[in-house]
């Protein structure tokens, strides 16, 4: 079996900023971009998607370490936060965007000394693939599709 799989989503534009992604059969995800318009029903925006999928990594990874090691989680909880370099839209050449540094403050309560929790955080981060993600970068190819639709 390939250690390679391949993952898709679809998401259709709809109204002002905001976006709709289907993932699967599951609930349809709203992500929207803060316009300064006043919206009845906000969503978060793409960056903050991208940090609530390293939040959601990183738990998977510490409570699945946790397990297999016999450690009772009693609770863990992460606070995630970003800092972001934006650039006006019309620039021809923008400076870098996006994320410049992200912080994570892991909260853990298990009855376990101080270090092994450390190893439970360290090795959950390097297993994580949306860590990897950011920290590693991944090639990324962005195309007009034909008229075919491909």
């Amino acid at each position: 079996m390939s250690a390679l799989r391949t993952l898709r989503s679809r998401t259709v534009a709809g109204s002002r900023f905001r976006q709709f992604t289907h993932i699967r059969d599951l609930p349809v995800l709203i992500v929207d971009e803060p316009s300064g318009i006043a919206d009845t029903e906000p969503a978060p925006e793409p960056l903050e998607v991208l940090l609530a999928a390293l939040g959601s990594d990183l738990t998977i990874g510490i409570r699945a370490g946790a397990l297999a090691r016999g450690i009772a989680l009693s609770g863990l909880t992460l606070d995630l936060e970003a800092d972001i370099a934006a650039a006006p839209m019309d620039m021809a050449q923008p400076a870098p965007i996006g994320f410049t540094a992200v912080r994570v403050a892991v909260h853990i309560e298990a009855d376990v000394p101080w270090e092994a929790l450390a190893t439970l955080v360290a090795r959950a981060t390097l297993r994580s693939p949306v860590a990897n993600t950011l920290h590693d970068g991944t090639e990324l190819n962005v195309a007009l599709a034909d008229a075919q639709g491909r």
